[in-house]
């Protein structure tokens, strides 16, 4: 029982961004009942148009943030930083802080699910809303169901940012050789096939490797977000000489994009060294070999955590498809019958998962 701002505070940091969206909903609409009831009493009127007036105030800000971000973006950048991703882009512009010349610099996020889905010419918008709908479909219910809010002018913003950047600036594209990085740089590639600029690559998993690795150790890194901002800097030290992509090299890319793009596999992974597309049930096998492994270190019957799945075969998979798409799969065996379900499967922590007994 919440009885203090102390217990409140606490409840909160417990809450996921759906709960607190929900709360803030709730109370605009009590605020907004409250105002609307011509016999509530005048104090209870006066906080219900103080809490509606805050409300009233979020988009303002909102507004006032995005026109200042849209004046700084305005200004021509003597350079540009692009992930593949919002968490490998914050740990970017953490180490990227730290190299003066900081205010000439932007950095932005080629943010997909470049792994999954249907592909198709990308900058068309019939072949964007396709993909798009696959991923709502397949994604929405899950709790990374964040693909949702961006939505499509967001998607088209991608496009348009990418394709538009300035001849005279420097653009440098940090990406890990996994086929949800790799594929969106071929992405980036062909939006800026265009171009005439140099373009940068800092290929982190492989100058990981090279820079960081004791022989020793076995870890491979699969991803640039795994990467912390120091050891990211000093990539970008080491490769701050080196020389840009050829125009060779960037049409293999380019064309790599292409041939990729029209794949019928809604799966992307990596295999000798190659982006491959599969049919979308291509790591059902593995997700299962992980629930029998489970099971018999469990009691007889026992149901397992949905989320202790996702996380085994996440820490074990070296493929970089993603939590929401392993916990799609795994409903899809429940669908199929391979698996057994208890619980309601709102998020993958509401519910638990055995084989058929």
């Amino acid at each position: 029982m919440i009885e203090n701002v102390f217990d409140f505070d606490k409840e909160l940091h417990l809450m996921n961004e759906d709960e607190l969206r929900s709360l803030l909903r709730l109370l605009y609409l009590s605020a907004e009942r409250e105002v609307s009831i011509q016999s509530a009493e005048e104090h209870s009127v006066h906080f219900a148009s103080t809490v509606q007036s805050i409300f009233k105030t979020l988009d303002e800000d909102r507004n006032r943030k995005k026109a200042e971000q849209q004046a700084l973006e305005a200004q021509k950048p003597r350079e540009i930083h692009i992930a593949i991703g919002e968490s490998p882009l914050g740990s970017i512009k953490v180490a990227m802080g730290k190299v003066p010349g900081r205010s000439d610099r932007r950095f932005f996020s080629m943010n997909d699910y470049y792994a999954i889905g249907p592909l198709g010419d990308l900058t068309n918008k019939a072949d964007l809303h396709r993909r798009h709908l696959w991923l709502l479909d397949k994604l929405y219910w899950s709790e990374h169901g964040s693909y949702a809010v961006q939505g499509m002018n967001e998607l088209l913003r991608l496009n348009s940012v990418v394709s538009s950047i300035d001849e005279d600036t420097r653009i440098t594209i940090w990406y890990a050789n996994n086929a949800h990085e790799r594929t969106g740089l071929l992405y980036a590639m062909h939006l800026l096939r265009n171009r005439l600029g140099p373009i940068y690559l800092i290929e982190t998993s492989a100058l990981y490797e090279e820079l960081f690795k004791p022989s020793e150790v076995q870890h491979d890194v699969l991803s640039t977000g795994e990467i912390i901002s120091g050891k990211l800097l000093a990539m970008w030290q080491h490769c701050v000489n080196a020389e840009p992509l050829s125009l060779e090299k960037r049409k293999q890319m380019e064309q790599e994009w292409v041939d990729l793009a029209v794949q019928p596999g809604l799966l992307r992974l990596m295999k000798d060294g190659e982006i491959q597309s599969v049919p979308e049930d291509g790591i059902d096998e593995f997700i299962m070999q992980r629930v029998r492994e489970i099971t018999l270190i469990r009691q007889p019957g026992e149901f397992i955590k949905a989320a202790r799945i996702v996380g085994e075969v996440l820490g074990h998979l070296e493929q970089a498809v993603g939590d929401a798409f392993i916990e799609y799969r795994i409903r899809q065996l429940i669908i199929q019958g391979r698996l057994e379900m208890e619980g309601k499967p709102h998020a993958m922590r509401f519910y638990s998962v055995r084989l058929p007994q």
